[in-house]
């Protein structure tokens, strides 16, 4: 099975789908479920408090973590850029962490896992490897 680097909207909506529980459930133990640190950010940023917020790191140390580098950040910005050849504001339709977390998903050779249509407008200028968790549209994000 392949590793995925799990982006924050799959592991938000989860809970809410009996299917997405499963594969985080099944990816998680085997060492296919991967980090990065802005999705730690995001995730802990919706913690109530210090401790909600310990809990949340202990649970995410458990995970292969794929650390943000310099390179990430050239690659970001590289495809902000196509993105905004492809017409006025173009770019700004996806979300910065979001180009972040797709950039090291590329260099590390791995899908990202989500469920936010920016992945797909991402991967069509990059060509990488995106998996919606549940079908587009069948769950609230909120």
């Amino acid at each position: 099975m392949t590793t995925f680097l799990v982006d924050t909207s799959a592991w938000i909506v989860a809970p809410r789908d009996a299917a997405a529980r499963r594969l985080l459930a099944d990816l998680a133990p085997r060492y296919l479920a991967a980090t990065t640190e802005p999705v730690m950010f995001e995730l802990l940023t919706t913690a109530r408090d210090s401790r909600e917020i310990r809990d949340r790191r202990l649970q995410l140390a458990a995970l292969d973590v794929m650390s943000v580098d310099a390179r990430d950040w050239e690659r970001a910005f590289d495809v902000y850029e196509l993105l905004a050849a492809r017409g006025p504001l173009h770019h700004r339709q996806v979300a910065r962490t979001d180009l972040l977390v797709a950039a090291v998903a590329e260099r590390n050779r791995v899908p990202v896992l989500h469920y936010d249509h920016d992945f797909d407008l991402i991967a069509e200028v990059t060509g990488q490897p995106v998996r919606w968790i549940a079908p587009r549209g069948s769950l609230t994000t909120r």
